[in-house]
């Protein structure tokens, strides 16, 4: 039986995002195979670690094991880090595969992310020989068709440069490719923006398997119809078609306050589906 996972880092002012991205896996799994869920967390109340932990007891999947887990060991030779858009929890990420080691695959979420699809079907879209699977970053492909700016990403180009997002690791062979010891060194050394997302990307440019935009479905209708339509007809028209069958919806920044949490109004189904899955978790951690 192949072991896997799905694993979050989360820090606390995001634990709502996490449990409502949690609370949608659960509500789509089918199989009837145990799924672990590994949230690593460095400071979560106990109460809000029970609360977390109990989301499949109230969805009735008793299945899904939701387990929390301490930052990896290593994490703690980053030095001298400092991004207040990016905290040092975006890293995490990139040790999971190392920290986890007994799993076969691990599929990572960021915490701004809700899933429409059973995860057990996403685990055999990573081809065997293959470190990872990703999404291209929606901004970039829809770019660089016009603007290539790899000399500033350390990659051979843009057009498949992926979103860390979502990232399915091929375990055994990222940890053959891929030493931590290593990736602390890129850290330590580098000042990328998007520095854990750059790392992956240099690392695994030639180790990538690049899924459908419905896998990592980034964006918002503004920016599709309002930007990319006129930026890149081409590539709106196939983000176009993953909007009919996203499979995970992540919520990427475009404007200013253009998050589900950061404004009154319900602007799509996917944010209606974000303010649904919260209000349901608190009402019945109510009850239980």
């Amino acid at each position: 039986m192949k072991k896997r996972a799905v694993a979050y880092c989360v820090t606390g002012p995001h634990i709502q995002l996490a449990a409502v991205s949690i609370a949608s896996i659960i509500e789509h799994y089918q199989d009837v195979m145990p799924l672990d869920i590994l949230v690593v967390v460095n400071e979560l109340r106990n109460e809000e670690i029970l609360k977390l932990k109990n989301i499949s007891k109230l969805y009735g999947k008793m299945n899904v094991s939701i387990n929390i887990w301490y930052p990896p060991e290593i994490t703690k030779q980053i030095k001298n880090y400092s991004n207040t858009r990016f905290p040092e929890v975006t890293l995490w990420r990139l040790f999971l595969p190392s920290y986890f080691s007994n799993y076969e695959h691990i599929l990572y979420l960021d915490n701004d992310t809700i899933v429409y699809d059973d995860v057990s079907n996403f685990f055999d879209l990573i081809p065997d020989e293959k470190a990872i699977a990703a999404v291209r970053d929606f901004y970039f492909s829809v770019a660089s068709d016009t603007e290539d700016s790899f000399k500033y990403f350390g990659v051979r180009t843009m057009k498949n440069y992926f979103n860390s997002g979502v990232i399915l690791f091929n375990v055994a062979i990222f940890n053959d490719l891929i030493r931590p010891e290593d990736i602390v060194s890129m850290i330590n050394t580098n000042e990328y923006l998007y520095l854990d997302q750059t790392i992956l990307n240099i690392l695994c440019e030639k180790s990538v398997e690049l899924l459908p935009y419905e896998y990592n479905y980034q964006k918002d209708d503004h920016w599709l119809f309002d930007w990319a339509k006129n930026v890149n007809p081409l590539k709106y028209l196939e983000i176009e078609r993953a909007r009919e069958n996203v499979k995970v919806r992540h919520f990427v920044e475009f404007d200013k306050n253009s998050m589900p949490w950061e404004h009154l109004s319900i602007r799509d189904c996917w944010e209606k589906d974000f303010w649904n899955y919260l209000n349901t978790i608190k009402l019945l951690s109510l009850i239980e």
